[in-house]
């Protein structure tokens, strides 16, 4: 997370190798499945054995990253559970329980990548942060580290900046409420448990947008805004509900359905990746679609590195996360609780990028024209996905063939 001004922050969640971000699922397997992490047990994490800054002793921060954990445990329609297996455990080159340099916290993480055990760290004063050549204004980060051939996440990391938490609040030395800062990890912790960036509501992230807008900010928002993202939205219960459904009558089944479509330029045959797709609720009005909504990336599931081969082959970088099937470009999926939805689609903010971005690609890619009008209502039931809810792009320029040059 990085802050920009004293009322505004990026949240960055920091990725393990291989993972392709969507606006949703933080990672996507080949063949187009989220990987998420086995629930037949809890989540089993570590915590640090030193303090969280100079004003939080390490049982209070202890007691806080239960907390935060349980902001997603306590979703009834999700089955995701968290468990602390007790303090980081020793690794070649960390043996004091308190990571506190760049070589301890390398000796840490590299038993994460290895799988043995997923620690959370604390940052007392901000030096370990300094130590990693890290931005003075950054608060943390967290992130999946090892996925196994099922995948099935198996470890994962957060690393909780102190500084924000010392008790002084100057131009250099800027502090966040205790809410502020819990809403900040239980953002990390939704990137540790899976989930990638929604963009809801996205005039929050610049200006002043009024108490409706607020409510409907999710938690996984890019921008820390305010301490209300300490509340889950609905997106935010759809989406970890959506990758870890409970049964039973208050589970997902029952208490969820799904919106899908297409997103297309205006020949009706090319689909469009990377448009914002957002469902927004109009059951009783009152500014009800501002406080309930939920989103997800236009091909979310399609592999972001997919050029094209004869006048664009792909980079020796461009990894294979994400999904080859030709039925994902495009495609969107929303996860909802029942009522009417109008469907919209806009441009992915041009702030969020890299560690901020939603979709599988890490730099927006603008909308070529105005997104059309709303379509809708379109009823959603639990237990059911509505299909065949196609958007249309109107005067976009005509489209190339496969292998056609520019």
């Amino acid at each position: 997370m990085r802050l920009f001004k004293a009322a505004l922050a990026a949240i960055t969640g920091v990725l393990c190798a291989g993972l392709a971000a969507a606006g949703g699922p933080l990672g996507i397997d080949s063949d187009g499945t989220p990987f998420a992490w086995s629930t037949a047990t809890a989540i089993q994490y570590r915590t640090d054995n030193g303090p969280l800054s100079a004003t939080v002793t390490q049982s209070v921060a202890q007691s806080r990253v239960r907390g935060m954990f349980d902001a997603w445990q306590d979703v009834i329609s999700a089955s995701i559970r968290y468990n602390r297996a007790g303090f980081i455990q020793n690794a070649p080159g960390f043996s004091d329980g308190d990571v506190s340099t760049a070589a301890e916290f390398n000796a840490v993480e590299g038993s994460c990548f290895d799988g043995d055990q997923s620690p959370i760290v604390y940052d007392v004063d901000g030096s370990l942060f300094d130590d990693l050549g890290e931005d003075s204004s950054v608060i943390g980060f967290a992130g999946p580290c090892a996925i196994d051939a099922n995948g099935h996440y198996f470890a994962g990391r957060a690393v909780m900046n102190g500084r924000f938490q010392d008790g002084i609040d100057t131009a250099a030395n800027l502090e966040l409420t205790t809410t502020e800062f819990n809403a900040a990890f239980i953002h990390e912790f939704g990137h540790f448990s899976g989930l990638d960036h929604s963009q809801i509501n996205v005039e929050c992230a610049s200006n002043a947008c009024g108490a409706d807008n607020l409510a409907g900010l999710p938690t996984m928002f890019p921008f820390l805004v305010g301490d209300q993202q300490a509340t889950l939205s609905i997106d935010d219960v759809a989406w970890i509900s959506k990758l870890y459904p409970a049964g039973g009558g208050s589970g997902f089944d029952a208490t969820h359905g799904t919106i899908r479509g297409t997103v297309y330029f205006s020949d009706g045959e090319s689909q469009v990746q990377f448009a914002n797709v957002i469902a927004r609720r109009v059951d009783t009005g009152g500014n009800e679609d501002r406080r309930l909504a939920a989103s997800v990336v236009s091909g979310y599931r399609f592999r972001a590195c997919h050029p094209n081969p004869i006048t664009n082959p792909p980079p020796a970088n461009c990894g294979t996360a994400g999904s080859d099937v030709a039925s994902h470009i495009g495609l969107y999926e929303i996860p909802l609780p029942p009522g009417n939805y109008m469907i919209e689609i806009e441009s992915i903010d041009p702030q969020f990028t890299s560690g901020s971005s939603l979709g599988p690609s890490d730099f927006p890619i603008p909308l070529p024209v105005a997104p059309p009008a709303p379509i809708g209502p379109i009823t959603v039931t639990a237990g059911q996905t509505s299909t065949g809810n196609d958007v249309t792009l109107i005067g976009t320029p005509p489209r190339f063939d496969a292998f056609e040059g520019p």
